[in-house]
Parts: C-alpha cells; structure tokens; sequence
C-alpha cells in the first residue's frame, strides 16, 4: 500500500511540474467574442482585427512593479499613431478597478496590483483601426 502512495504522489508532482503557469501561456487579443493569439514582433500580440473599437490582452505582473502597457504598431515593435488611439486603459481583471487612464497616447505607464493580474485595453477611435495596431504589455517601466 505505500508503494501506490508513493507512486501516486510522484505522478501527481510530476504533472503539477509539467502544467504550464498562466504567466508562461502566450497572451490572446481579445475584443467581444473575437481573440487574435498571433505574435506580432518584441512580444507583442496581434495585429488586431476589424470590427471592434475596444481590445485588450490580460497578464500577470509581479505586485507593486512599475510597468508599461503600449499599443504598437502592426509589427509589434513601434509605438502606434496616436491620433487613431482614444484612450488606454489598465483595471485589475479580477475586480475591474481602473488602475490607470490616458487619453491619446499609445504608452501607459501604471503600478501592478496585489493581486498580480492586469488587463491593458486600447481604445481606437475607429472600429476598422484594430489590423494596423498590435498590444504589447506588461512590461517593466524604464527609467533613464
């Protein structure tokens, strides 16, 4: 009988070690009912679709970290256009408490909450705005 206790507690450890953590799974876009998990560059996610004027990604952060959420451009690594962004928007997914705001910028700067989640959500000023912008987030705030 202790060998199969045994046995037991070694299969569900090994299990446990090879599920991957939610921080380690590629982020997914997501607006309504529509997700986009293609990687655009510099770990970004997207381009993003048509059809919608709202899309965000969620991820974990480390509490208390200063970090940045951005909106790119399609390939993921240049800072999108400004004039077609109406605001980013940063809330804590497990309770939609608005951490962070800003009207007409592609960069939000915002401090990770306790619980370790957060959603960045881009809002484009036109519906059809979403192919030419990918979402890139969370990522350590610089300092120069």
């Amino acid at each position: 009988m202790h060998f199969s206790t045994i046995v037991a507690i070694v299969a569900s450890a090994a299990v446990a070690a090879a599920t991957p953590s939610p921080a380690a799974n590629p982020l997914v876009a997501r607006a309504g009912g529509v997700e986009v998990g293609k990687r655009s560059g510099c770990g970004s996610t997207g381009p993003l679709g048509t059809g919608h004027f709202e899309w965000w990604i969620t991820a974990s952060c480390t509490p208390g970290t200063q970090m940045t959420c951005q909106a790119t451009d399609a390939s993921g690594c240049v800072p999108g256009d400004t004039s077609k962004i109406g605001s980013m928007e940063v809330d804590d997914p497990n309770d939609t408490v608005q951490i962070a705001k800003k009207s007409d910028t592609n960069t939000l700067p915002f401090t990770c909450p306790q619980g370790g989640q957060i959603r960045c959500q881009a809002n484009f000023n036109d519906n059809d705005d979403g192919p030419g912008y990918s979402l890139r987030g969370p990522r350590e705030k610089r300092t120069l």
